[in-house]
């Protein structure tokens, strides 16, 4: 809708195109078009004087105006799990086949959550950048439903009482752990680490976990977790297919692994 112009309200046509900071153009092209099937409009690649790519423009399907994907990986890390870009979904059984889209591609999401007025579903992009759906049809579940407590739900930093009386914000909680596959057994470990990683990242209260695999010891496969709280942590440790993960792994790697939690310094 066209704005009228006044003196004190000059003239606007709505919103030209949104942009999102990331750190890897080519990575969160495929993405965002495996996702929402976007189609990369290759004449408008953005390029500086010596020819360096440095964003891509895409059209997305429903989305009113354009997507830009800007190389900027300061700002794509520094923003985090932060939610851009918000899509509306008309109810619960559209966002279901959203996520049934999503698992069909193995892409991570979270379960259904009970938002302030309607569901929703949120899609973390290769930054950790929030991409989320939300329902159009209130869930009609009333305020006590809330899921004020969800790592996936952003309602600003929670204040809980320190020892000293004080308010303190809850932090999250970060561990690295390493395990060295046993001669021979690194395909059973990578396979056995790969469907860990993929149930561990439904599990509420998961930020983030990740498996790499050390460079120059192949046997040595190293994971960094990101939690929402320590209890979070916890109830992780205590799933079943964590229960699983113990039994499978004694056989195929030097037991126990080697884990520390992560203390954050700036």
């Amino acid at each position: 809708m066209h704005t009228p112009t006044t003196p004190e309200n000059p003239a606007h046509d709505g919103i030209h195109h949104v942009k999102l900071p990331v750190s890897d153009l080519e990575r969160s092209t495929d993405w965002y078009c495996t996702v929402l099937g976007a189609r990369r409009v290759t004449e408008l690649d953005h390029r500086r004087p010596d020819g360096t790519l440095f964003a891509v423009i895409l059209d997305v399907p429903g989305l009113p105006a354009r997507l830009e994907l800007r190389l900027d990986p300061r700002t794509a890390g520094a923003l985090k799990d932060y939610d851009f870009l918000t899509l509306s979904v008309a109810d619960r059984g559209v966002l279901d086949a959203w996520a049934a889209r999503l698992d069909a591609r193995g892409i991570r999401h979270s379960p259904p959550v009970v938002a302030m007025v309607g569901w929703l579903l949120v899609v973390p992009d290769p930054d950790g950048l929030r991409l989320r759906f939300y329902t159009t049809q209130p869930h009609g579940l009333g305020e006590s439903a809330v899921e004020f407590a969800s790592p996936w739900l952003g309602t600003g930093p929670v204040a809980e009482a320190a020892e000293d009386g004080s308010n303190s914000t809850v932090s999250t909680v970060c561990a690295v752990a390493r395990l060295s596959a046993l001669p021979g057994q690194e395909d059973e470990v990578r396979s056995l680490m790969g469907s860990v990683a993929e149930a561990t990242r439904q599990e509420d209260g998961c930020l983030e976990y990740r498996v790499h695999r050390a460079k120059e010891a192949p046997r040595t496969f190293v994971v960094y977790e990101s939690w929402s709280s320590p209890e979070a942590l916890a109830a992780h440790h205590k799933t079943a297919h964590m229960d699983r993960f113990k039994k499978s792994a004694a056989a195929l790697v030097d037991w126990p692994p080697q884990a520390e939690l992560l203390t954050p310094e700036a």
